[in-house]
């Protein structure tokens, strides 16, 4: 059998350790990664191998040559542009010839049995095999779903946690035939998982996935190179640790399991392990400390202490420093005498912390900023000062001015204003074009962007020290994932344009948008040509998303008071203006849920057939939108068209949309929201957070695998139980599930609610 190994990859994400160097020769206990997968197909019989490469080619070539020292012959096909992982395969089809072939990535670690993963392919007829492992943190992998057989059944390429009902993940090893090849694109970038794996599926083709015995660690980031190198030692992976190893000299204090390469230089008095590398031609002074950390040819001075962190080749630690976990010092980088390095910081090639200094951010050759996440919501938060400062909107605002022009709105003080600010200095450095506006809540923001159909929109907001951050792309709608993914990737690397002075970007100041908006709102909103009866309604006070809200019923005619009270409806704008909740004319509340049903029944009566509805969405919506011989489309699991749909239907995800369409329906019948209420199937639902100590991943693929009705939203899991229903999707910022459960009673659904919640604990506990 041959095989081929993609190793092009630029590894990015494992800066400032890959600056310089592809991302397979990032070296590992004495030989770049990419020796160690060549040691794993000699072991396995496979001696013909192809490289693919792209990034800094010589680099590899020039190191393994013909691959005689690693018992393997070596093939070597260079792309001039991007190819994508199935499209690299491709140019490689003459040299594997008409057998079977196995690919792997080159920057992966392991020691996967493929022995037992090629009699398992052979054993089915497979087109396609793919090798599996389990994560119970599986957001940067590929999602595999497969039934009892092992036969696939979807894939979803680098999940948001509402998507993840399962822990197995895609490793990129696959068993290939010729057939399969032969689906794929000649000279255009085409990828396995996101095209061509989906397309023989569509085919009908047989693939499959297997989880294989032994281990593999995707080398993603740094804090996955760590890990692997940590694993090594511990002997949880078979790697050939022999080569350049040296026993320490007299005088140095081993706490095993350690690895010491050649030409090091250890001080008396200086502690090594555990979990300690110590890479060929590193210098330890006396009583330095290097625990759990990777030594690559760096010098760490006397009594300097070093704990979970990368040190690059050329990098020095001076005398008494400290330098903390996840911490990554790149090439030639200097840590002065007494200074601290604080966990997490990454200092790039170059870069220097004076003597006595502390470096509590990572500082970067291409630009500044601190790394930030996106929450399950589509927002980026943290605490002024500290996560988000004036640094981190600048290299944000650059990213963004890339794209052209940028709407900057905010809300909340001084340091709102002084953050948004921070950004347009960083459009214009890109030379984009900021766009100031007057909306004062960041449902405003994001309707003037879908308004002028604008690349991208972001809105400040400070609540005391919390500052939230939204960005939404033209269609108003968050930017998807893989948009979040790209920006906070960027703003760990500070991979931000500039340009010369000629060339810098500008910022105007849109006003009347709060006008703009309710009238544009209410004039979407209507349902008829026909006048509209007079409809008194209370909108709660506040500026912000409830002003936004009583402008758009006023200019839809509404009599609207400010407050709360009997006698008409009371509405109110959250999240920013993106929910609305209400109360009926008696003060009854109506619930975010029951509301979505009720414009459900709305949009059916205007002659829709098919809406779009998140996955959490109540099943009641099912049996509105079939009462009127229509459908519902779920988000995530009906792809574009449910997406385009959604796009369609702002009341849905706009609290001044809905409010007013929800008006527009009450003034054009006379009907009271109360009778209306009614007029929709009873349900009630329960809500519940259900702590867990395992994986989400493995708790939803348990739920999948043992509820013979339970289904994939796309977003989370809907399962029928008795009359009611159950929705379960992981919470992105806890080792949580979320639990909805519906029935026609409160006391059924809460009685649902209580016993999924003891079946979730039961299976954490198993």
């Amino acid at each position: 059998m041959k095989a081929v190994i993609l190793a092009g990859g630029e590894g990015s994400r494992l800066r400032p350790l890959t600056i310089g160097r592809p991302k397979p020769m990032a070296p590992l206990l004495g030989k770049p990664v990419l020796g160690h997968i060549l040691d794993l197909l000699r072991r396995h019989g496979i001696t013909q191998v192809a490289l693919t490469l792209r990034t800094l080619p010589a680099a590899v070539t020039d190191y393994f040559g013909d691959g005689g020292e690693y018992g393997v012959r070596l093939t070597y096909f260079v792309e001039q542009e991007p190819l994508g992982t199935a499209g690299s395969v491709r140019q490689c089809m003459d040299f594997l010839g008409e057998e079977d072939f196995l690919v792997l990535s080159g920057d992966g670690v392991c020691d996967l049995d493929l022995g037992a993963f090629l009699a398992l392919h052979q054993s089915c007829g497979a087109a396609a095999s793919l090798a599996l492992c389990r994560r119970s943190e599986p957001l940067e992998y590929g999602l595999v779903r497969t039934d009892d057989a092992g036969r696939v059944l979807g894939f979803v390429e680098k999940p948001g946690w509402g998507q993840v009902d399962t822990e197995l993940v895609n490793t990129g090893i696959y068993l290939l035939s010729r057939r399969c090849m032969e689906q794929v694109p000649p000279r255009v970038e085409y990828d396995f998982g996101r095209d061509l794996f989906p397309a023989l599926l569509q085919k009908g083709e047989a693939l499959y996935g297997w989880e294989i015995p032994g281990y593999w660690q995707d080398m993603g980031d740094c804090g996955a190179y760590l890990s692997a190198a940590v694993d090594a030692l511990a002997g949880r992976v078979a790697l050939d640790a022999g080569t350049g190893r040296v026993e320490p000299p007299a005088g140095v204090e081993i706490r095993e399991p350690v690895w010491i390469g050649q030409r090091s230089q250890l001080s008396p008095g200086c502690v090594v392990g555990p979990y300690a590398v110590i890479g060929a031609g590193s210098t330890l002074g006396t009583g330095a400390v290097v625990e759990r950390s990777v030594v690559l040819g760096a010098s760490v001075g006397e009594g300097a202490e070093v704990t979970g962190a990368i040190l690059c080749p050329g990098a020095a630690v001076h005398r008494r420093a400290m330098v903390g976990a996840g911490a990554v010092i790149g090439d030639g980088a200097v840590v002065g005498a007494e200074a601290i390095v604080a966990p997490g910081v990454k200092l790039w090639p170059g870069c220097r912390v004076e003597e006595g200094g502390r470096a509590t951010a990572s500082r970067l050759t291409a630009g500044a900023g601190a790394p930030l996440h996106f929450s399950h919501g589509g927002a980026l938060r943290g605490t002024v000062g500290e996560q988000v400062g004036a640094e981190t909107l600048f290299a944000l605002g650059a990213l963004l001015g890339e794209r052209g022009k940028v709407a900057i709105g905010w809300t909340g003080g001084p340091a709102a204003s002084m953050l948004a600010r921070a950004a347009s200095c960083g459009v214009a450095s890109a030379g984009g074009e900021s766009l100031f506006h007057d909306g004062t809540c960041p449902a405003a923001g994001a309707w003037l962007g879908r308004y002028y159909r604008l690349p991208v929109s972001l809105f400040v907001q400070v609540d005391d020290d919390l500052a939230e951050l939204r960005l939404f792309g033209p269609d108003g709608l968050p930017l998807p994932r893989e948009g979040q993914r790209k920006l906070e990737g960027a703003l760990l690397r500070g991979e931000t344009a500039r340009v010369p002075a000629s060339r810098m970007g500008r910022a105007q100041t849109i006003t009347g948008v709060r006008p703009g908006y309710a009238e544009e709102t209410a004039r979407a909103a209507r349902l008829s040509q026909l006048p509209l009866r007079r409809l008194r309604v209370w909108v709660e006070p506040g500026e912000g998303a409830n002003d936004a809200l009583a402008r758009a019923l006023g200019a839809l005619g509404c009599e609207v008071s400010r407050g709360t009270g009997r006698g008409a409806p009371t509405l109110r704008a959250d999240w920013g203006g993106f929910r609305l909740s209400a109360w009926d004319e008696t003060g009854r509340p109506i619930s975010p849920d029951r509301l979505l049903v009720l414009l459900t029944r709305i949009e059916m009566e205007q002659g829709r057939r098919r809406m779009a509805l998140p996955g959490w969405a109540p099943a009641a919506a099912e049996e509105v939108a079939r009462s009127f011989r229509g459908g519902v489309l779920r988000l995530g699991r009906d792809g574009e068209d449910a997406l385009d749909l959604w796009r369609e239907q702002p009341w849905f995800w706009d609290a001044a949309s809905a409010g007013c369409r929800l008006c527009a329906r009450l003034a054009l019948t006379g009907e009271s929201l109360a009778h209306l209420n009614d007029s929709v199937p009873k349900f009630h639902t329960v809500r519940r957070e259900v702590p867990l100590h395992s994986g989400r991943g493995k708790v939803m693929g348990e739920i999948l695998a043992r509820d013979k009705g339970a289904r994939s939203q796309g977003e989370g899991i809907r399962t029928a139980v008795g009359e009611g229903w159950v929705y379960l999707s992981p919470m992105s910022a806890r080792n949580s599930l979320r639990l909805i459960a519906e029935a026609t009673e409160l006391e059924a659904a809460e009685e649902i609610c209580a016993l999924y919640d003891r079946r979730l604990r039961q299976l954490d506990r198993e």
